[in-house]
């Protein structure tokens, strides 16, 4: 039986197991404190234990009182894999951050614009939504054109949406380096873009 749902079970006695139950060792923190609750009853099935635990309050004190003796060491496992998240993302920011620093020394301008052009064809993509909107509305107030094509309107707007969240997160990324480099004068540049 998975260890993980009778540590959240077990989480009633002893509310801070349930914040120690995430990420990629949430198995080894489930198997320490199901570890525990076997220990305190004496049973060896993870789910006995717990059926135990639920049964005597006698027990459940204890299982709390091992619980908080094993606090520290339980909450390391998972501060353990806390910093290795963080770490790992870090290296991945680097990464792109790496990439875009070399793709802004280029010396070809395919190389070092494409990322200001993507910014560019974003905001004129902005421009085109709102555009799109205005002709219409404008159309049947003023033109007297067609009602109808008021109910076209979500389908246009969704497809350039679409287009935008591909820009988006390229866009993001750039614009966040680009900004910090800016205003850091420390940060080398040849301000080309």
């Amino acid at each position: 039986m998975p260890l993980i749902p009778i540590a959240m079970a077990l989480a009633q006695f002893a509310p801070m197991i349930a914040g120690w139950l995430g990420g990629s060792k949430a198995e080894d923190v489930a198997g320490k404190v199901v570890g525990i609750a076997q220990a305190v009853t004496g049973q060896s099935a993870p789910d006995a234990a717990l059926a135990a635990i639920q049964a005597d309050p006698t027990l459940s004190m204890q299982f709390q009182k091992a619980v908080l003796d094993q606090q520290e060491h339980i909450a390391q496992i998972a501060a353990d894999v806390t910093k290795a998240e963080l770490a790992a993302d870090t290296a991945d920011t680097q990464a792109v951050n790496t990439t875009m620093q070399v793709e802004a020394r280029a010396d070809h301008w395919p190389t070092y614009a494409w990322r200001p052009f993507v910014g560019f064809c974003f905001g004129l993509l902005g421009l085109a939504a709102g555009g799109t909107v205005a002709g219409a509305y404008l159309g049947v107030m003023f033109l007297h054109a067609d009602a109808a094509i008021l109910a076209q309107i979500p389908g246009m707007l969704g497809a350039e949406a679409a287009v935008m969240a591909t820009m988006a997160p390229v866009l993001g990324i750039a614009s966040y380096f680009r900004g910090k480099m800016q205003s850091d004068p420390r940060v080398p540049s040849d301000n080309r873009g």
